[in-house]
């Protein structure tokens, strides 16, 4: 079996089969990396919140608060990167078709950037389909701002 393809499944046995908020599995990677982690150092984790069916409403009343609430913590790193999900790039004009959020976080586990995730007031008010949120570990090759 190729590096490559070993290096892939070992990541795919930290990525969670079930919805982070019915009890998380025990996460137990497979094999060892190549690169040393600690538990007291923060890691990054990309986080895929997808929006509950018909909440675009909320999402708009909401959303200011959910923006001044993530500026202290893009200020002290919480939060690498984060925007909207859509359906699809809006035409000039148009609405936007909102999906969800993605987001990067930094934390020293998957339950401690899960806690901050929980006390969003998009998951707090009910925008974000919290059956479907996936939290999986990220490690950053590239970072390069949109033109």
């Amino acid at each position: 079996m190729s590096v490559y393809r070993l290096a892939l499944r070992s990541q795919m046995a930290l990525i969670p089969k079930r919805s982070i908020f019915q009890g998380l599995p025990e996460l137990r990677p497979i094999g060892r990396r190549a690169m040393a982690t600690s538990s007291q150092k923060k890691q990054e984790f990309l986080c895929i919140l997808p929006d509950k069916p018909n909440a675009l409403n909320l999402r708009k009343q909401v959303r200011p608060t959910h923006l001044e609430d993530i500026k202290p913590l893009v200020a002290s790193g919480r939060v690498v990167v984060g925007g909207a999900m859509v359906e699809k790039h809006p035409a000039a004009g148009e609405g936007v078709p909102f999906k969800g959020s993605m987001m990067i976080y930094t934390g020293e586990t998957i339950e401690d950037v899960r806690a901050v995730l929980l006390n969003d007031i998009y998951a707090t008010s009910g925008v974000w389909d919290l059956e479907k949120v996936q939290i999986i570990p990220f490690i950053s090759a590239i970072r390069q701002p949109l033109s």
